[in-house]
């Protein structure tokens, strides 16, 4: 459960518990009303039962057979004294004379009974409404008689008449008995009812406190968009592929800083993300990623990602900023894609605009670049569970790239390029591209570099007179697995192991040059070549030359290109990497050998190997020894 909607559950369950806890007091309260409302009903039956036994003995006619039969008078106070219990506190019978006083008939007080025709005051106009409507009343006795709870009215009527009224006086003790008969459980639940508002006040309170520091988590302090942390939380309550992404950095912003003060760089970077704000449409998300760095989520509509995006890169490109009477122009380097369907991560969508922006940084800035349906269609082959279940399944295929002698164009051997075979269409290859990157440094790279080792070594037994170059990392020659595999295999087969070529991939500079001219020294000890790939770029290619007994250099392709742009150079720097070569006696291999004029110079300079698709694609090797 996320935290937003927990948090929502704890106030509705407190809410609940509140809830519950009024709904036992209001029952509790209900509960000790309907006991008093019983018991009321209960005096009445007794008031009825006394007044038809008074009835009875006074042959309906109260007063004149008292006033004629004191004995009765006795006896029946007699009997209205046994009719005294710990809940009754008094019991007597009035009349009312023709002065419309009251005054006693009967009285079963035990001690200071009152005297028959004694007069009797009392403090409630209901007696008087008994007595005319000939209905039963209650009477409160809040201020009234002491020791009484409340009077019971009951008329005794005769021929539509009242002729007498008999009170039942209910005593306060049985009254209070009655309104504590609940008392335990209305502590415990007014108790409970301050536990569960002090939760609920001091939940509202954390909750208010949580939210506005999230709140401050997800809101740019400077420009008031949103911040990277609100990403992920946006994307689980919405679809990706409902927007189209834009990632926009600008270019050379330090130089204002430099130029004009970080304040100053403050405030355009603020009128920058408001010129974002105000271009795109309201539904549209704006994320501060980083300091000059910002993610675009933009609904889609019918104008499309590149339409979209053109208006935004034009827009801040053009637009003129004056801030502290200055004016200034912020250039920007911007890429865009239309999210797919089968787009699922955010974190993979920005490692792909990410790419893009360095694509366009790397070419002069100031650009805009828009992600083909190439690189979305393949984006599922950089998911590592995707590639895991492909190197599981061992759907990976070696294909050969030949190796030509310049001079004679014969192929000389073979490079093996590793490809992963597509899950729904097994005709699908996929380049190293798309995966290489996301496996490096894990424990799949070494199962996939196994897994190559060994299509190769079986492609060398197979085929007796072929040979191959085979491309390793060094932290594969540094794992103990890997290192085993392959010293067991060119011990077992060592027909196998002069035929076989290691071509260094080395994107990390070495730092234990000792332990890897050991290494170097095992594998050449049964035979083997070791190739350094890339030569002319990367970590200090020249000190490799001067610690590491290498074989062959492999020129590096961006250096074979500029043969294009700029031969005259490209020639210079290619002629002193062959004198080096001739000098240390290492074979040379020029890469990247893409057009005829590219092959014909790389001739001129007399670099005795070449490679490229010029001269021959990747292929399954049983395509080129048919």
């Amino acid at each position: 459960m996320r935290a937003n909607f927990f948090d929502k559950f704890i106030i509705v369950v407190v809410l609940l518990l509140i809830g519950f806890a009024v709904f036992l007091q209001i029952s509790t309260i209900e509960s000790t009303d309907k006991l008093k409302k019983e018991e009321l009903k209960t005096s009445e039956q007794y008031a009825r039962q006394i007044a038809t036994l008074i009835e009875q003995k006074t042959d309906n006619n109260i007063e004149e057979a008292l006033n004629r039969s004191p004995k009765l008078r006795v006896q029946l106070n007699e009997t209205l004294q046994a009719f005294l219990t710990k809940q009754y506190q008094y019991i007597f019978v009035l009349k009312k004379d023709k002065k419309g006083k009251y005054r006693f008939l009967l009285d079963a007080s035990k001690v200071d009974s009152e005297k028959y025709k004694a007069l009797f005051f009392p403090k409630s106009k209901l007696f008087e409404n008994v007595c005319k409507t000939g209905k039963m009343q209650i009477v409160e006795q809040h201020n009234g008689v002491e020791d009484v709870w409340l009077s019971l009215l009951y008329p005794i009527v005769k021929e539509g008449k009242t002729e007498a009224l008999l009170v039942l006086d209910l005593s306060e003790t049985y009254g209070e008995y009655l309104s504590n008969f609940h008392s335990t459980l209305m502590s415990i639940i007014t108790t409970m009812q301050i536990f569960l508002g002090i939760s609920f006040f001091s939940l509202i309170f954390f909750a208010y406190r949580y939210y506005k520091a999230r709140r401050e988590l997800r809101q740019d302090k400077l420009t008031s968009v949103y911040t990277k942390y609100y990403l992920k939380e946006f994307f689980n309550e919405h679809q990706v592929a409902d927007y189209y992404v834009m990632l926009i950095e600008i270019d050379e912003f330090k130089e204002i800083n430099k130029k004009l003060g970080n304040d100053f760089g403050d405030k355009a970077i603020k009128e920058f993300a408001n010129v974002i704000v105000n271009t795109i449409s309201p539904q549209s998300k704006v994320i501060r990623t980083g300091g000059t760095e910002f993610l675009v989520l933009a609904l889609k509509d019918s104008r499309g990602v590149e339409k979209m995006a053109n208006i935004l890169f034009n827009r801040l490109k053009n637009t003129v900023y004056t801030i502290d009477n200055e004016v200034i122009r912020m250039y920007i380097s911007m890429s865009a894609m239309n999210v797919t369907e089968e787009s699922t991560s955010i974190e993979r969508i920005q490692r792909l605009l990410d790419e893009k922006l360095l694509e366009v940084k790397s070419h002069g800035k100031n650009d805009l670049r828009i992600l083909s349906e190439e690189n979305l269609n393949n984006e599922q082959y950089s998911d590592i569970d995707y590639i895991k279940e492909a190197l599981e399944e061992e759907r990976l295929l070696c294909l050969y790239q030949p190796i030509y002698n310049t001079q004679t164009k014969k192929i000389v051997k073979y490079e093996a390029l590793v490809r992963l075979i597509d899950k729904d269409n097994p005709e699908k290859l996929i380049s190293p591209f798309y995966f290489m990157d996301v496996i490096k440094g894990t424990s799949q790279y070494i199962k996939m570099s196994k897994l190559v080792l060994n299509h190769v070594l079986m492609t060398l037994q197979r085929y007796p007179n072929l040979e191959v170059t085979v491309n390793v990392d060094l932290d594969d020659l540094d794992n103990e697995d890997m290192m085993k595999l392959i010293t067991t295999n060119l011990t077992e087969n060592k027909e196998i192991a002069n035929r076989l070529t290691f071509e260094i991939l080395e994107e990390n500079e070495i730092k234990d040059y000792e332990k890897v001219q050991d290494i170097f020294k095992q594998l050449k000890a049964y035979g083997s070549k070791i190739a350094l790939d890339d030569f002319g770029s990367g970590y200090a290619s020249y000190s490799y030359l001067i610690r590491l007994d290498i074989d062959i250099l492999k020129i590096d392709g961006s250096l074979i290109r500029e043969l294009q742009t700029f031969p005259e150079r490209a020639k210079a720097v290619l002629k002193s990497i062959q004198e080096l070569a001739d000098k240390f006696g290492y074979q040379l291999v020029a890469e990247f050998v893409s057009h005829e004029d590219i092959y014909d110079m790389v001739k001129e300079l007399d670099i005795e190997y070449s490679q490229g698709y010029y001269l021959g694609e990747p292929k399954p090797i049983e395509e080129y020894l048919q």
